[in-house]
This record gives C-alpha cells, structure tokens and sequence, in this order.
C-alpha cells in the first residue's frame, strides 16, 4: 500500500514538472509584443488602412479591398489629430501628420482605380 502511494505522489510530481516545462516552453515560443505607445497605435490603424485600400489576393490575384473602411479608419486617425493637437510631442504630431497625408493620397489613387483592372497596390 505504501508503495503504491508512493508511486501516485511521484507519478504527480511528474505530471505537474511536464506541465511546468510545456508552460514556460509555450512562454519561450510567444511572440514578443512591440510597447503600447502612440506610435506603434498611429501605426496599426495606417497598416489597417493601408489594408482596406487594396492588396492582392495570392490565389487568386484578384484586388480586395474595401474603401468604405479605408475611408473610416482615415477619418478616425484625422479625428485623433484633431483632439490632440497641442498634446503630441514634435516627432509624434510630424509621424501623424505624414502618415495621413500619404493615406489620403493613396485613397485617391485607389478610388480612381477600377474594381476590376488592379494596376498596383497601394504605396
């Protein structure tokens, strides 16, 4: 008997050190995440941009896109720099105004575009 209590307490012990050793693997194996700042915000949502305005399918090839979002994430980053004019440093305001200006630009290209002749994506 006390032999196979032994036995249970050590089989358990070599479960919970195996679940131990998978749980900090499965730690080792994340992706490492860039910081929460305002950059890397305004980034995201011109990459999503960006996205909506147009890439190409790889199976297909076919343009997909969808300017309504495209337009909608814009306008959201314009309404960023409209209520936090006066609040941004010097590089944060510049890197908005920038990445808005080429936005803009590529929508209209896009929008001139056909839905069905894509010539480029977007820049």
């Amino acid at each position: 008997m006390a032999q196979e209590g032994e036995k249970e307490v050590k089989d358990q012990e070599s479960e919970e050190e195996r679940n131990e050793e998978k749980i900090e693997e499965e730690q080792q194996q994340r992706i490492e995440l860039p910081p929460v700042n305002f950059e890397n915000f305004i980034f995201g949502l011109y990459n999503t941009a960006l996205i909506h305005m147009g890439i190409l399918d790889p199976e297909t090839g076919r343009l997909i896109r969808n300017l309504p979002l495209a337009r909608h994430t814009i306008d959201t980053l314009g309404m960023i720099q409209e209520k936090t004019k006066g609040n941004l440093t010097a590089p944060e305001g510049n890197l908005l105004e920038n990445l808005l200006y080429e936005l803009r630009m590529n929508y209209l290209r896009a929008a001139k575009q056909p839905e069905d002749e894509p010539k480029e994506e977007p820049k």
